[in-house]
């Protein structure tokens, strides 16, 4: 597998062909966007926003969040797990978590209940849509919203009989079997139930162990969906969700080969019960919404840390890292819904326990840390004649209490606040919108008694969000288009950096110490395009470009060198979906895809970057009645897709552990696969 080195021609092409929205089968007028507070379509929504429909998530075939966020501008993810669990928007978002407890960046919502920082329960199936909003949702998501927004949209019950059942199977022992049923039990109750098992045994072949599944993936997970139409005023909702995930964690080789030596594979798990109960009524004046609901999580994450085998060098050493979390949630969200303003109040309290066995430590690690939150947040709209002008705004009273083994306590408290102005202008049926926003993020702590007193705590981060965009269509060429300016001021922005300390032994090798600072200043600034062609009957076009400048500055690293100006990790300048559908006949199509992501660095504590990679996908669609059978390939190039890197220490003692060399994790290879659907 090679690099693709031809960048400049590349990116003229894509260009050329940047005249195409991401939902090239979807109607943009028509897509309901829940994720923000007015629950506005697509087309008349003032922000930049993406809604990727069932028909993209089905011709990716898309069963985690990692497999799609390409296709939303400006989006990113980071792996250093079994899959992408940590999402950056515009350049903004948490990369890793180990012993120190993180506050995401990016909120994650499945329907109603808020999944933030378990990027793990992002599984795909029986979706109505993903959604994702782009910049500062503070006012509608508190400190989970940061830098945007991603929000799965399930598909709902219904009082008629549907249903669903698909197989997949592919290369790596890749395997799917999904089925979803949906009907009325009574006149007034109806039920929807979905269960989807995904397995392969991953890219990666352990050379020490003779196995090729110690990367594997292993999940399963299930829904239970009922509505209860009590009156003709009041309806509820009641939703349950599991997550048994049991992946494995095996990704680093000392030759960045995809060939493992490690004689103690590690594991990235997830079990998780999710409960929701939405009441709904009809005011005289408004609809009173009412939301209860909690998750009780089992995280299970390690690995090999020396990613060999005892014996394999006379100077190398043998450890692991593992970490168990439990993670206990409960919310509660009143609000208040009238046809030009919002308002509610939201609770949230979260329980963390961790235990970290370690192999350097004399003991196991012990934290308990308890988050909670209390906010008021409301929004308004007046309107004349084409002229819409929004004001929302969020004030939210933060509380944390830590205490682990180390005999470390800390106790925070920060009172935030978020606001957004947005004015829209609706001319002959395309929007004309600006805004402003502010977002906001809690502070917090390094828990890591290797870290000074002076860098311990770090304060809230604030990101202003100012926008001026488009959204149309043009009807002479049959198209709609959304075009969106975007520049973001972070202030006190949140860096995440380490330190690289010899390991107390005679080793030679180093530890790790994750160290979260402020930095002054931030600047994130970009143009966020889609837009969605219609050829002709049977040729759609659809393209998604995301151009991105993000830096920061003015920041003393851990190791006492000073940033004055430099690029923010996992923030590529450009990103790029493009994809073709061709109806060769009523019943046959066909598509193709062509995606990918700018160089961009890893980390800001060191310079190594995953290079320009774009990746080719093609499906062929046949439709008979009811069956809809797929052959399709993925990477069909077989470039080399980077997904997490190190740079700045060396962990192979063939080398005496110097000089410092670059590690890679790598992602999706060339895979051939087919998938039979069944819908009735």
């Amino acid at each position: 597998m090679k690099s693709f080195q031809n960048k400049p021609i590349s990116l003229a092409i894509l260009l050329a062909l940047s005249t195409a929205n991401v939902s090239a089968q979807e109607d943009i007028e028509r897509i309901e966007v829940s994720g923000d507070l007015s629950s506005r379509t697509l087309d008349q929504l003032a922000t930049s926003a993406t809604v990727i429909g069932e028909s993209l998530l089905a011709q990716k075939q898309a069963r985690h969040l990692e497999d799609i966020l390409i296709a939303a501008p400006n989006t990113n993810f980071a792996s250093g797990a079994s899959r992408g669990k940590f999402i950056q928007i515009r350049g903004i978002g948490e990369r890793s978590q180990f012993a120190e407890p993180i506050n995401p960046s990016v909120a994650l919502v499945v329907d109603d209940i808020d999944f933030s920082g378990i990027g793990a329960l992002g599984t795909l199936f029986d979706v109505q849509q993903v959604e994702v909003l782009s910049g500062p949702q503070s006012t509608a998501s508190g400190a989970s919203g940061l830098a945007g927004l991603v929000k799965i949209v399930s598909q709902q019950p219904t009082d008629t009989q549907e249903g669903t059942l698909e197989l997949s199977v592919a290369e790596f022992n890749t395997s799917q079997i999904a089925g979803a049923y949906s009907n009325a039990l009574t006149s007034n109750i109806n039920a929807r139930v979905a269960i989807q098992q995904v397995k392969s045994d991953g890219f990666v072949e352990n050379a020490f162990l003779g196995r090729s599944d110690t990367n594997n993936i292993d999940e399963l997970s299930a829904k239970l969906a009922i509505d209860y139409l009590a009156s003709e005023s009041t309806v509820v909702k009641l939703r349950y969700y599991h997550f048994d995930i049991d992946n494995g964690y095996d990704a680093f080789s000392l030759d960045n080969d995809n060939i493992t030596q490690s004689d103690e594979p590690g594991k990235d798990a997830t079990s998780a019960d999710a409960l929701s109960l939405k009441l709904e009524h009809d005011l005289s004046f408004a609809r009173l919404n009412l939301i209860l609901s909690q998750t009780d999580s089992e995280l299970d994450y390690g690995y090999d840390e020396d990613w060999t085998f005892v014996g394999f060098h006379p100077d190398g050493y043998s450890s692991t890292d593992r970490y168990f979390r439990e993670v206990n949630t409960k919310s509660i969200d009143l609000r208040l819904n009238a046809d030009n303003w919002v308002a509610g109040v939201y609770g949230k309290q979260t329980d963390e326990d961790l235990l970290r066995e370690y192999t350097f430590n004399s003991a196991d690690f012990l934290s308990v840390y308890q988050p909670e939150s209390l906010a008021l947040y409301g929004e308004y709209e007046w309107s004349i004649n084409a002229l819409s002008l929004s004001l929302g705004g969020r004030v939210e009273e933060f509380k944390a209490d830590y205490s682990d083994t180390s005999v470390y306590t800390e106790n925070l408290s920060d009172s935030l606040f978020a606001a957004k102005a947005a004015v829209s202008y609706n001319l002959n049926d395309n929007l004309l919108f600006a805004s402003i926003s502010r977002g906001y993020k809690a502070g917090g702590f390094n828990p890591d008694q290797a870290v000074s007193q002076e860098d311990r705590l770090f304060d809230p981060e604030y990101n202003w969000n100012y926008e001026l965009g488009i959204k149309g269509n043009i009807e002479q060429f049959d198209a709609d288009l959304a075009l969106t300016f975007f520049y973001m001021k972070r202030e006190d922005a949140q860096v995440s950096d380490f330190s690289v300390i010899p390991r107390n032994d005679d080793s030679g090798a180093v530890e790790f110490i994750d160290v979260i600072g402020n930095a002054d200043t931030g600047t994130n600034k970009g143009i966020e395009f889609q837009s969605n062609w219609r050829l002709s009957d049977a040729l759609t076009l659809a393209a998604n470009i995301g151009y991105l400048d993000a830096t920061f500055g003015n920041y003393e690293k851990t190791d006492g060198s000073f940033v004055d100006l430099q690029d923010q990790a996992q923030a590529p300048k450009w990103t790029f979906y493009l994809a073709s559908t061709l109806a060769v006949t009523d019943a046959l199509n066909f598509t193709i895809e062509f995606e990918g992501k700018d160089e961009h660095r890893f980390s800001i504590g060191h310079d190594e970057r995953a290079p320009f990679t774009p990746v080719l996908n093609a499906e062929i669609a046949y439709r008979i009645d009811q069956w809809l059978a797929k052959l399709w390939i993925k990477n069909a190039l077989d470039r080399q897709v980077f997904t997490r890197g190190f740079g700045g220490f060396s962990n192979d003692p063939r080398d005496g552990y110097f000089p410092a060399e670059p590690y890679y994790q790598f992602g999706q290879e060339r895979q051939m696969g087919a998938t039979i659907t069944y819908q009735f």
